[in-house]
């Protein structure tokens, strides 16, 4: 029996939301109706020479539907993804021009990742179905006019003339739009759910969109057979090269404002250059919450709100083990970094709260919100104990944490209960104990 986790209903009728970040969220449309639709909104109005478009759906129709329908004034069907269902195949129509391709295994009730690229100079367009590229085929000129994109319908006029016929049932997340062809690394990071540069055009972490109609907004399901919630007691993350893919991200609930917060991890490595230990970005700041270390100067400098924050004077020798905490208090306007049990001197930091969906990396430093990695920044060695809570946690937890005794664990990162996404080369190992010190009293 397959166990269905994180569904939290936010009902959506004629609703507006201007550049809402839809991370983590999908569009459910429950029923076959020729007025339920969600619009995009664009500011992009000048032409089109080239595009790419990139979406996810879950369905169990076997009836024709459309997955994605760009008109313009001058062409209804301008960019139109549609599932055949008499030939079994999905239909890229451009400039009213039907492309298709078949022998794909688009079967029912399973996610598919579908892309869509063109560009006016070649006249060519191809299909990416769950990552594999399909025949590049060719295709018209540019698109001229505004364009009105809706998801769920098929526009048959100009932003009108649904059917329900070729309604679109089941869920679709992740949409985002490109004015340029994107590269086939960055296609594939996009099919298996990896860091990638977000749409120019559309972008799903601040999209600006209408629902119609019996539409809902709602947490994506994740599967307990398939997500990584894992007790990782007594296991490191290993990062075994420099590396500007390498990373682990750690996947959080916590999507309300963070007035205050502690951060503990633990970490070693023979790294004598510049790397990052802990990031974490928001969509308007990179470095909302950064632990790193500056070789130029010695000393390990929390950012907080992109401010930089340094201590020196540590004795952070590389081929050892290392504790860090640090902690930040809006209203009180301070950082503490704790290292290896003692603590350091409390700084100003600024008195403003960290606000937005939270993406939080290890093994890199987020130059952009999700990606913007440097392979020169990166961190290569092991990771353990990482923690985090929505407050200040007392010297008293802290020095139990440092010490390894029972403590308090994170209420917004658990390493108990961890939930994480581990990309390119990251081992999942036994924490290495030393065989002298063990057990002994």
């Amino acid at each position: 029996m397959k166990l269905w986790i994180c569904l939290v209903m936010l009902v959506s009728f004629a609703a507006a939301a201007q550049g809402k970040n839809l991370t983590g969220k999908m569009f459910t449309f429950p029923q076959q109706t020729n007025t339920a639709f969600v619009r995009l909104n664009t500011a992009r109005e000048k032409s089109f020479s080239a595009f790419t478009v990139c979406h996810r759906s879950f369905t169990d129709l076997t009836r024709d539907h459309s997955l994605f329908s760009l008109a313009s004034p001058a062409k209804s069907n301008e960019v139109l993804i549609f599932y055949d269902s008499r030939k079994k195949l999905i239909a890229p129509h451009l400039h009213d021009v039907r492309i298709v391709y078949g022998g794909l295994d688009y079967v029912p009730n399973k996610w598919h990742s579908i892309c869509t690229t063109w560009n006016s100079k070649t006249g060519l367009v191809q299909l990416w179905f769950n990552g594999l590229p399909m025949t590049k085929k060719l295709a018209g000129s540019t698109i001229d006019g505004k364009p009105i994109i809706i998801l769920g319908q098929e526009q048959d006029r100009y932003g009108s003339h649904f059917d329900a016929k070729q309604s679109f049932v089941g869920m679709m997340t992740d949409v985002h739009m490109w004015d340029y062809e994107i590269t086939p690394c960055e296609i594939q990071k996009y099919a298996e759910e990896l860091s990638f540069t977000p749409g120019n055009v559309v972008n799903w972490a601040a999209l600006d969109f209408q629902a119609q109609g019996k539409v809902f907004v709602e947490s994506k399901q994740v599967s307990c057979n398939s997500c990584r919630l894992l007790d990782m007691t007594g296991k490191v993350f290993t990062f075994s090269q420099e590396s500007n893919t390498d990373h682990v991200r750690l996947n959080t609930r916590y999507d309300t404002s963070l007035s205050a917060l502690t951060v503990c991890h633990r970490s070693f490595t023979d790294l004598t250059r510049d790397h990052a230990l802990f990031s974490l970005a928001t969509p308007s700041k990179s470095n909302e919450l950064l632990t790193f270390y500056d070789s130029a100067i010695k000393v390990v400098s929390p950012h907080v709100h992109d401010l930089k924050v340094s201590y020196g004077g540590l004795d952070y020798a590389p081929n050892k083990w290392h504790s860090v905490c640090v902690t930040c208090d809006s209203n009180g306007g301070l950082v503490q970094l704790w290292f290896n049990g003692q603590p350091l001197t409390r700084k100003v930091s600024p008195r403003s709260a960290i606000t937005g969906q939270p993406i939080i990396v290890l093994g890199q430093d987020q130059d952009s919100y999700g990606g913007g990695f440097d392979a020169k920044q990166s961190f290569v060695g092991m990771m353990t104990d990482v923690h985090m809570w929505d407050h200040e946690i007392s010297p008293c937890e802290i020095q139990k944490y440092m010490e390894e005794l029972s403590f308090t664990p994170g209420n917004v990162l658990n390493w108990a209960a961890l939930d994480f996404e581990t990309n390119g080369k990251v081992l999942v190992e036994k924490k290495m104990e030393n065989c002298n010190s063990k057990w002994l009293k």
